[in-house]
């Protein structure tokens, strides 16, 4: 199994692309990693120790090989010299409340191991899905981030978020709480990656849970 990296050069290059299938096994490595380093202490630890590179292998092989249908379903994989470090997942909102306040797409990451962190990718990967998003007729955007996720929500603060009133979700049978953020527009977000190598337009963590 692959493993995620735990030094990089500090001049690699940062490249962010549409993800496949054949990046299934890479993009579980960074994110049972990223899992591990964000959401140690914050989430019980029989959660944690049960996310494996098995299981999220298993479950990025068939996100990436069979999209939900109508769910506009895009990953992006962020890499920094040719080493995974990163991933993103953009799709049509699930959450009820958000898409009838008018969020209509979601954000589910950006999520960067800690070697890579402070370098853009994590704003790199949210301007791919914002384009991705917009390129396919979506207007607004939410995102989900754990309360007690102090640098996930300064990142997404960073980014103009605005913390939305009312929609909660108490998951892990109460032990704990996301909150919801919310963009009204997408063309500020999509810019982000201007100059990041592969332009994201071309086909720094935030949420927890039993999926990306």
């Amino acid at each position: 199994m692959p493993k995620a990296p735990t030094r990089i050069p500090r001049r690699s290059a940062l490249v962010v692309r549409r993800a496949g299938p054949e990046d299934a096994a890479a993009i579980a490595a960074v994110h049972v990693t990223a899992w591990h380093e964000a959401y140690g202490g914050l989430l019980p630890s029989a959660m944690i120790d049960a996310l494996t590179v098995e299981v999220r292998q298993a479950w990025w092989a068939q996100v990436l090989s069979s999209p939900q249908p109508g769910a506009d379903e895009a990953a992006y994989l962020a890499e920094l010299g040719g080493t995974p470090v990163g991933f993103s997942l953009g799709n049509a909102q699930r959450a009820g409340a958000l898409a009838a306040a008018g969020f209509d797409g979601e954000f589910r990451g950006p999520y960067l191991v800690r070697a890579a962190q402070g370098r853009g990718g994590g704003r790199a990967l949210v301007a791919a899905m914002a384009n991705g998003l917009q390129q396919a007729g979506y207007r607004a955007v939410g995102a989900w981030v754990l309360r007690t996720n102090a640098p996930g929500r300064r990142f997404i603060d960073g980014l103009g978020g605005t913390l939305l009133d009312g929609p909660e979700a108490v998951r892990g049978h109460g032990r704990f709480t996301e909150i919801a953020y919310g963009w009204r527009n997408l063309a500020p977000l999509a810019a982000l990656g201007r100059g990041v190598g592969s332009p994201v337009s071309t086909p720094d963590p935030c949420r927890p849970g039993h999926d990306a």
